[in-house]
């Protein structure tokens, strides 16, 4: 560790390649859209658009890789496509080994837990329930809300703001290295989560992080849970 976690109160999680492997299912839904269109997914893609959020991704599709398409007509059918993946019944399979139990623990504990996202409220809310723990956060933020997408601390500190826990006291688990360096310029602890879609970046993320985990086992020992 290269910050004390003691003063630690809150914490925030991301959603997509943090709790919920993901990667499966965005991978999927970008082979079957682009597949639509008789074209592979663009080298790069998913890495351009990671630290995006729902509208800001479709811009950015429609401007350099679909120039001529709608960026709203891309947005609904990514809503459609996700809504169908993201609202299974089975959902709770998409989460990251321990990390329910993780998440139930840090509650036990007394620890506040909120969740600051790129994805909308109507993917979010459904694997969460899914999984059996949207009913232990305290607070939901989307970088729609917030108004800026990862690049920027916004959708940390309205997090935070809504748990009515100073940025000081939370930490913010997070695999994408643009979101990592957010979380620390909002002043907050902040733990790079290993993930498949991020590999690239394996190296950046343990050096910059303040903590780093490859499981959620790991994260139970930091915090002394069991």
């Amino acid at each position: 560790m290269k910050r004390n976690l003691s003063s630690v109160r809150a914490v925030i999680f991301d959603l997509d390649g943090t709790l919920i492997d993901s990667m499966g299912i965005w991978q999927e839904i970008d082979e079957e859209f682009f597949a639509r269109r008789g074209m592979p997914v663009p080298p790069g893609y998913q890495e351009r658009i990671a630290h995006l959020g729902f509208s800001e991704s479709a811009v950015v599709t429609a401007e350099e890789y679909l120039p001529g398409e709608s960026a709203a007509a891309l947005a609904a059918e990514w809503r459609q496509m996700a809504r169908e993946k993201y609202g299974a019944a089975d959902g709770a399979r998409h989460f990251k080994p321990g990390a329910i139990g993780f998440l139930r623990a840090l509650h036990a504990a007394g620890f506040r837990l909120g969740v600051a996202t790129a994805s909308s409220p109507e993917l979010s809310v459904p694997v969460l329930r899914a999984g059996g723990v949207w009913e232990l956060f305290g607070a939901f933020a989307s970088v729609e809300e917030a108004g800026r997408n990862k690049s920027f601390p916004d959708v940390f500190l309205l997090c935070g703001e809504k748990l009515g826990v100073p940025p000081g006291r939370c930490a913010v688990f997070e695999d994408n290295l643009t979101a990592l360096r957010s979380a620390k310029a909002a002043g907050m602890f902040a733990v790079g989560v290993f993930d498949r879609s991020s590999e690239g970046f394996f190296a950046q993320i343990r050096e910059e992080a303040d903590a780093f985990i490859h499981d959620f086992s790991e994260a139970m020992r930091a915090f002394g849970l069991r």
